[in-house]
């Protein structure tokens, strides 16, 4: 079985091919094309078929994470979308909610409101009204509607987002709104918040609603481009698009819910990271995903991603269940400035695919931490993606000299470590924003690195950190394209309840469970999923009642009783005090969704054969030069496909693959570990 992993980044885009039966990988990286980014994914599929020699039709799987929903959100280029809302809600986007929202700016005197989503006169209000406990107290009006669809269509809005007050409690309006909005427009995307997030909190489930719509066209135009030219070169495979909670869907699925597809990019390589951990039996650990325009760190705990129901993206409340990860900008690709004082700062402005790092020779100017990384010996101008990209070093050094050194009074080596320092300064932050700040000790995680600059930073940041281990995993550089393989099929489903455990009805929450059970297996039979390949989780999002926060628990397994719903309370209380340290002492716990996750099994890690050494010793290919603390160090430089299984190697030193590479300093060990990976053990800062 021959399976391709492609994932769409800012700068490149990333493409593996497996065969399960032999064991083979091959690799591709081409550059992304962000005028239409299913160009760069089929440049990368005609390559990696011609490195194979395989034929389109010998392909049985392709796996596909892309950024394109993130983009248009961050560049503001989503679908023309009009709100069809209660009458006296069409505003709920602009209150937001403050005491959430936007906290670092509740002080800016010069703070800029987010752009809007809808536009004020394409959010239209309906005479309608469902009571908080599901009572309908006012119908919707059939011509009322129509009159709305028409003004809507009149202005030329591609997408219609409809959110009706109290509708988790009841929706028999929204749905009927729904089907007469679908019944009368056919070439306009439609989304609803019974079916996109059908849970309470008013501007949250509008935001989400909207944002479904907003990305709804363009998602879906991009998925339907994908498979046509991918069908037209001949590939009969079926296709996955990875979602942001780290499972795969079908492409209908997510073209009816796009706003999955968030974070999508990223979340395939937590979710390879996840298969390393599980099958090296480590615990825990801290990943960091350093690309060409951001720095993602999220956290592995007994063996599971960290997930989330709610995301912020460029101020935009999104609740969709995702892996919870932490984005910065600083990526390889990301701009070396100095602000009025004299400082040196980084991103968040990127150089991205075009025209890329000046050394790119794509036509950038400014300096970018690619740029000083290969300036300072990290990167290597002559083994860059095996050779086949030159690197303009002389360019490089222009511009940070002309940009940096001459503007600080200092050598291009001291600029350049300075922008290094800096960078790792924000990621080392981001990685204590995932640790020390939730009540962990990086200490008691390894670290594992990737994306095609993570390497190169990997073992700085462990040093900053005291993290005694970074595991390199195999392909560190193509390893998100990677978890498009080893990821599941996965859907999320929910229901809200939003009643005390003391008011809760056993048989009521399991009738509601078998019916997200039956959507789900549904879903995934549109994935072609086989029955015997699915097992379903279930959870609940509960809080103290008066709370506005809720945390999401597992729930016990076996038939639902009384019992059942008592042990979930406890578990409640003690993943509360896990998190925050306290108790609320005589206060009852309230139930607030249910939670379903059905799991289609798809993935499969397949990392190519282990390889011994037979008696033959270990050669450099050359020497390296790394300018550190001042001075340049030379040290032996190796290829890591000539590694072995259990070879051990003292630093300093460099191993280079064809996508990335890594350094250690004198008194840190490198071992070859098992899954092909690197275990470096490291040194005191």
């Amino acid at each position: 079985m021959r399976r391709v992993g492609i994932d769409v980044g800012g700068t490149f885009t990333d493409v593996v091919l497996v065969d399960s039966g032999s064991g083979e990988v091959w690799s591709a990286k081409v550059p992304t094309t962000p005028k239409d980014p299913t160009q760069g994914a089929l440049n990368g599929l005609r390559a990696i078929l011609s490195r194979s020699n395989s034929e389109p039709d010998a392909i049985d799987f392709i796996g596909h994470g892309t950024t394109i929903a993130t983009n248009m959100v961050i560049e503001g280029k989503g679908a023309l979308t009009g709100l069809i809302t209660t009458k006296g809600f069409r505003d709920i986007l602009e209150l937001r909610r403050g005491w959430r929202h936007d906290r670092a700016d509740l002080y800016d005197l010069f703070f800029e409101a987010p752009r809007q989503l809808v536009l004020r006169r394409h959010r239209l209000e309906i005479t309608e009204r469902v009571a908080h406990d599901g009572t309908i107290e006012q119908g919707i009006d059939a011509a009322e509607v129509a009159d709305r669809i028409a003004e809507l269509k009149a202005d030329g809005v591609e997408a219609i987002a409809v959110c009706l007050i109290n509708s988790p409690a009841n929706g028999e309006n929204e749905r009927g709104a729904l089907k007469l909005i679908r019944d009368r427009v056919n070439d306009t995307f439609v989304s609803g918040s019974i079916e996109v997030n059908p849970e309470i909190m008013e501007y949250e489930r509008t935001c989400t609603t909207v944002m479904n719509a907003v990305l709804g066209p363009r998602c879906g135009q991009y998925g339907r481009r994908f498979t046509d030219n991918a069908r037209a070169i001949g590939l009969k495979s079926d296709i996955y698009f990875m979602q942001s909670n780290g499972g795969l869907a079908a492409p209908d699925v997510v073209s009816a819910l796009p706003v999955t597809l968030l974070e999508s990019g990223p979340a395939g390589g937590v979710t390879a990271a996840a298969r390393l951990c599980e099958r090296l039996g480590i615990p825990n650990a801290i990943t960091g995903d350093m690309g060409g325009t951001s720095y993602d760190v999220s956290l592995i705990r007994d063996g599971q991603p960290e997930l989330r129901n709610s995301t912020t993206i460029n101020t935009y409340t999104v609740r969709a269940p995702n892996i919870d990860i932490i984005s910065i900008g600083a990526g390889g690709g990301s701009i070396a400035w100095i602000d009025e004082g004299g400082g040196v700062r980084i991103g968040p402005e990127s150089a991205g695919a075009d025209p890329g790092p000046v050394c790119y020779g794509r036509g950038g100017t400014r300096p970018t931490v690619t740029d000083c990384n290969l300036i300072l010996g990290y990167v290597d101008p002559e083994s860059f993606l095996g050779g086949d990209f030159a690197l303009d070093v002389k360019g490089a050094r222009e511009a940070i000299e002309t940009h940096l050194a001459t503007p600080l009074g200092v050598t291009i080596e001291e600029a350049a470590t300075t922008v290094r320092q800096v960078a790792n300064a924000l990621m080392a932050q981001a990685m204590r924003l995932a640790t020390v700040e939730r009540g962990y000790d990086p200490r008691e995680f390894i670290f594992i690195p990737y994306g095609g600059a993570g390497p190169v930073h990997a073992v700085d940041l462990a040093r900053e950190l005291e993290i005694p281990t970074v595991v390199l995993p195999p392909m560190p550089g193509l390893f998100s394209a990677f978890g498009m393989l080893v990821a599941d099929a996965v859907q999320d489903l929910q229901a809200s309840v939003v009643a005390t455990v003391d008011d809760s009805d056993p048989a009521n929450i399991e009738a509601i469970f078998a019916g997200l059970e039956k959507e789900g297996r549904q879903r995934l039979r549109i994935a072609n999923i086989r029955e015997q390949d699915i097992r379903i989780e279930r959870r609940s999002d509960c809080q103290y009642l008066g709370q506005g926060e809720t945390l999401q628990v597992a729930f016990p397994e076996g038939a639902i009783a009384r019992k059942t719903i008592d042990e979930l309370a406890n578990n409640f209380i003690a993943e509360h005090r896990r998190r925050w340290n306290f108790d609320v002492a005589n206060r009852p716990v309230r139930i607030v969704n249910l939670r379903l996750r059905i799991v289609g099994k798809i993935g499969d890690f397949t990392v190519g054969q282990t390889r011994m050494r037979n008696g033959e010793a270990l050669k450099q290919v050359g020497r390296a030069r790394i300018y550190d603390h001042g001075h340049w160090v030379e040290m032996p430089r190796y290829r890591r496909e000539d590694l072995r299984k259990g070879d051990e190697l003292d630093g300093p030193l460099v191993v280079e693959e064809i996508s990335t590479r890594i350094s250690l300093r004198a008194g840190e060990r490198l071992t070859v570990g098992d899954q092909s990976t690197i275990l470096v053990s490291v040194g005191a800062r």
